[in-house]
C-alpha cells in the first residue's frame, strides 16, 4: 500500500503562515515516506449553499465559507518547488471549472517543472452555487468533463493537436512543453456514483474512491467491475485508492488490511481535518507514518 497526505492549504491550518506549514508539511511527508501529497478544489464557498454535499449525512458542507482555500494547481507548484521525489496529486479537480486548454498546460507545466510526478485527480463537482459564480454549466458538468478530458489527453499527445467538439474547438496550434510521463500524467476518477464509475471504466488510471468502509468500497468495487465487463476493460489496469471518511486516523489501521485484500494500493488522508493545529497534524503524520511502517 502507498499513502499520500493532503496538504494544509484549506481551512483553519491554512490560516497564518500557511508558506512555512505547506512548505514543512510536504517535505516533511516526503521524509517520513508518503508517496504523495494532495490538495482539493474550490475557488470559492458561496455563504449560502443549498446543493447537498456528497460526504456527509447531512449533507451540509463542512467548511465555514471564511476558511481559506488556496488554489490546488499554485500550491501544488509551490511543493514541487520544495520537495525531489514526493508525487503531487489533486483530489480533486473540478474540470467544469476551468478551460481545457489552460488546464491542459497549467498541469504539463507542473509535470515539466516537476520531473513527472503529477497525479491528476478529477471530478465534475457538486456545488451548483460555485458554479453559478463562474458562469459554469452545471447541468452540462458530466459532459463538459468527458469533453475536457479528451481536449487534454489531444494537447498532450498529438505533436500537431486538432480537436473538434462541442465545448472546444482548436487546430493549427501546438502548446508545448508536453508532460514529462507518458502519454500524459495519470488520471484518476473521484466520485462513487454510477456516472463516476462510468468515467473510471472508460478512461480512468485510477479510481478515487471516497468511502467510509471496507464494506462500502467492496460495493462500489463490484458495480465497477460490472462496468468494465460490460466495455471490455480489465479493472486490474486501475489503480485502486482509498480517501476513508469518518474515522480518524489511528482508529482507521485496522481497516488497511481489508481495503488491501479488496485489491486497493493506494490510500490518502486529510490529516488536517484531525488537527487543532500545524504541530498536531505534523505530530498525527508522523505516529501514523510509524504505524504502517513506513519509518
Amino acid at each position: 500500500m502507498k499513502y499520500g497526505a493532503f496538504l494544509p492549504h484549506i481551512g483553519p491550518i491554512a490560516h497564518g503562515n500557511v508558506q512555512a506549514n505547506i512548505r514543512t508539511t510536504a517535505q516533511t511527508a516526503e521524509a517520513l515516506g508518503f508517496d504523495s501529497v494532495w490538495v482539493g478544489d474550490h475557488i470559492v464557498t458561496p455563504t449560502n449553499i443549498a446543493s447537498k454535499y456528497p460526504y456527509t449525512a447531512s449533507g451540509s458542507f463542512p467548511l465555514d465559507p471564511k476558511a481559506p482555500i488556496l488554489e490546488p494547481l499554485s500550491v501544488l507548484s509551490f511543493a514541487a518547488a520544495c520537495t525531489t521525489k514526493i508525487r503531487l496529486g489533486t483530489a480533486v479537480l473540478v474540470l467544469p471549472h476551468r478551460h481545457a486548454v489552460v488546464t491542459a498546460k497549467t498541469v504539463a507545466t507542473l509535470d515539466v517543472l516537476s520531473g513527472g510526478r503529477v497525479i491528476l485527480g478529477i471530478g465534475v463537482g457538486w456545488m451548483e452555487e460555485e458554479f453559478q459564480a463562474l458562469n459554469a454549466p452545471f447541468d452540462e458538468r458530466g459532459a463538459l468533463s468527458d469533453e475536457t478530458v479528451a481536449a487534454m489527453k489531444e494537447l498532450w499527445t498529438s505533436e500537431n493537436p486538432r480537436f473538434a467538439g462541442r465545448y472546444f474547438n482548436f487546430a493549427d496550434l501546438r502548446c508545448e512543453p508536453r508532460p514529462v510521463q507518458k502519454p500524459h500524467p495519470p488520471i484518476w476518477i473521484g466520485g462513487h456514483l454510477g456516472p463516476a464509475l462510468r468515467r473510471v471504466a472508460e478512461y480512468g488510471d485510477g479510481w478515487a474512491a471516497v468511502v467510509f468502509s471496507p464494506q462500502e468500497f467492496a460495493e462500489r468495487l463490484d458495480k465497477l467491475r460490472e462496468r468494465c465487463a460490460k466495455i471490455g476493460r480489465d479493472p486490474s489496469t486501475i489503480t485502486l485508492c482509498v480517501s476513508p471518511r469518518g474515522k480518524r486516523p489511528e482508529a482507521m489501521i485496522d481497516d488497511i488490511p481489508k481495503y488491501q485484500e479488496l485489491g486497493a494500493t493506494y490510500l490518502y488522508l486529510a490529516f488536517f481535518n484531525f488537527a487543532r493545529s500545524y504541530e498536531d497534524m505534523a505530530g498525527m503524520m508522523e505516529r501514523f507514518a510509524r504505524d504502517v511502517k513506513l519509518i
